[in-house]
């Protein structure tokens, strides 16, 4: 099986703060500088383990912007275009597994059974990750080189789910155990700093959306109903969020991924989707229909101004563009889909990707450095609170639980809002940023409250078809920054509805909000799931022939 492996540097750690080194490729299932006690320490292996972990997740990664395109909340002149990508991410993460199993082994040998806790929760919310993206995956038999394994099969997802949830149990007894731990984490755990009753709430919630995500193909009314009962031992509050937080510039580059388009001298690849553009604005005709989403200013940053405004100027000819919004489509063929606009194009704002509020302004970015780009603090996030409260308006919704949905469907659009404003005030911090910005908070705005009024008058009104549509599209906008789970999401629920261009679908061309009409075609069906890495099959003699991924559907699909 092909690895990616780190040989840990600690003076590269004490300079950076962070694990970097060597990566180097192996043919075989081994690590021949396999981390052990004597070499290195586990809080560097743990540290390492989280931040590779977020690096391939999140927004701005490899497997991130693919997600968000297929999704439908990016577009780019990238190959998720037509959803045509590959397999990113699997090297990745595998690396982060190698890591954590070096915890897991290790870290009851010297008494460290809250590490192990971490670790084991880690692996499994990582490993259904993978399994949510590629179906079946080498699992029982990955990284077992010491017992002679070196070409792992690929387990079934059906059948490592329940590992999973059962790896997660024994995450929370080791982190329960009364024995004495040698040491604790602290700050090397970049998550909840060693806050063992936030990592017992995170497991728990896994556990949630796990069996949340099976509940097509699995009765799960007895499990969410005994975790729903217990709020208490759920992420429960903004504060109890399990996020990977980021940086600002300093001695080294700690921002968050999606950032990377505030530093780039050529941009395209990373643009906001006119399609989610257009339900935010409330102009699509079927969902949302004239209710302006309050936090579109905090989504995209424009860099041009309307016409008649500061800074109106296009480079080149624009493809998609509403006042100072300018984009690309999915699918598009027509002429201005690749010129350079890198100073025109809107870019994703201080929601998303810790960069600039739309204030209109309308200052491009147009250097390395930090005038006019935000600070790029923004934490990654895997599970939120508002997430949590959404998985519960689902289950209610959908029946397999009882309980108000409406009302759950209102916490969860006010854990929303409020989730922005605590990752702008508390991680982000516009005002230190080098064109410091003053942004409002957006509960406090009268827009929030019309919205919200807005929304569930429509949830009131709608089917209940139309009711699971609303909970599942609102939790697609508020979950911008993690668009794996988005993707999750469309594939067991066929929400929310996403752009279509023919032949697949039935859009032949796209008339923007400047009457420009601009040509789309896409001839390939939707993914239900990413290819098998090309080089683990070709290392792997037990992989099995590369999928189609059009056809080839994870377990928990219907």
């Amino acid at each position: 099986m092909k690895k990616k492996y780190f040989i840990y540097s600690v003076s590269a750690l004490l300079l950076a703060g962070v694990v970097t080194g060597c990566k180097k490729f192996l043919d075989v299932n081994q690590n021949l500088n396999n981390p052990t006690p004597e070499s290195v320490g586990l809080p560097l292996v743990l540290s390492a383990a989280e931040r590779n972990i977020s690096q391939n997740l999140a927004l701005g990664s490899g497997l991130g912007n693919t997600m968000a395109v297929y999704t439908h909340q990016q577009t780019g002149r990238v190959g998720a275009d037509r959803y045509g990508a590959g397999s990113s991410g699997w090297e990745g993460l595998y690396s982060a597994l190698s890591n954590l199993n070096v915890i897991i082994k290790r870290a009851p040998l010297e008494n460290r059974f809250v590490y192990a806790g971490i670790a084991k929760i880690l692996k499994a919310y990582t490993v259904s990750m993978m399994v949510d993206v590629w179906g079946d995956i080498p699992y029982s038999e990955y990284d077992k080189f010491a017992e002679g394994i070196a070409q792992p099969k690929f387990d079934k997802g059906s059948e490592i789910y329940p590992k999973l949830i059962a790896l997660l149990d024994e995450g929370i007894a080791d982190i329960n155990n009364p024995a004495s731990n040698t040491s604790k984490p602290g700050t090397d755990d970049y998550i909840y700093k060693g806050n063992t009753a936030n990592w017992i709430k995170a497991a728990n919630t896994i556990k949630l959306k796990m069996y949340t995500q099976v509940r097509l193909v699995q009765d799960v009314k007895a499990q969410v109903t005994a975790l729903l009962a217990a709020p208490d031992t759920l992420i429960n509050s903004q504060a109890e969020s399990f996020m990977m937080p980021y940086g600002v510039i300093l001695t080294t580059d700690d921002r968050h991924p999606a950032f990377g388009d505030y530093n780039a001298t050529q941009r395209g690849g990373q643009l906001f989707s006119p399609w989610m553009y257009e339900i935010m604005k409330g102009r699509n005709a079927n969902i949302l229909t004239g209710l302006a989403d309050p936090r579109l200013p905090y989504y995209v940053y424009n860099q041009k101004s309307a016409l008649g405004g500061t800074n109106p100027t296009p480079e080149n000819c624009t493809e998609f563009r509403d006042g100072g919004f300018i984009s690309i489509l999915f699918g598009s063929t027509g002429p201005c889909r690749d010129g350079s606009n890198s100073q025109t194009y809107s870019l994703l704002g201080i929601y998303p990707a810790g960069g600039r509020f739309n204030d209109s302004a309308a200052r491009s970015v147009n250097s390395i450095g930090a005038q006019n780009a935000g600070t790029g603090a923004r934490p990654h996030e895997f599970i939120t609170y508002a997430d949590r409260l959404y998985l519960e308006a689902e289950l209610i919704q959908a029946g397999v639980v009882t309980g108000d949905a409406k009302a759950a469907f209102s916490k969860a659009l006010d854990a929303s809002f409020a989730q922005v404003d605590n990752i702008i005030v508390n991680y982000v911090k516009p005002g230190s940023a080098g064109a410091a910005q003053n942004v409002p908070l957006i509960v406090t705005l009268p827009a929030t409250t019309t919205y919200k009024t807005g929304v569930l008058a429509a949830f009131d009104a709608g089917s209940p078809e139309k009711k699971l549509e609303l909970i599942m599209t609102e939790k697609w906008i508020n979950r911008i920054e993690n668009p794996i789970d988005n993707y999750t999401d469309y594939r067991r629920t066929k929400y929310p509805v996403l752009f279509a261009p023919a032949p697949e679908g039935n859009v032949t061309s796209v008339t923007g909000p400047d009457a420009k009409v601009t040509p789309v075609s896409n001839d390939r069906k939707y993914p239900w799931s990413l290819p098998f890495s090309t080089g683990e099959i070709a290392l792997n003699s037990n992989a099995p022939a590369q999928k189609v991924p059009e056809s080839y559907k994870v377990f928990w699909q219907p």
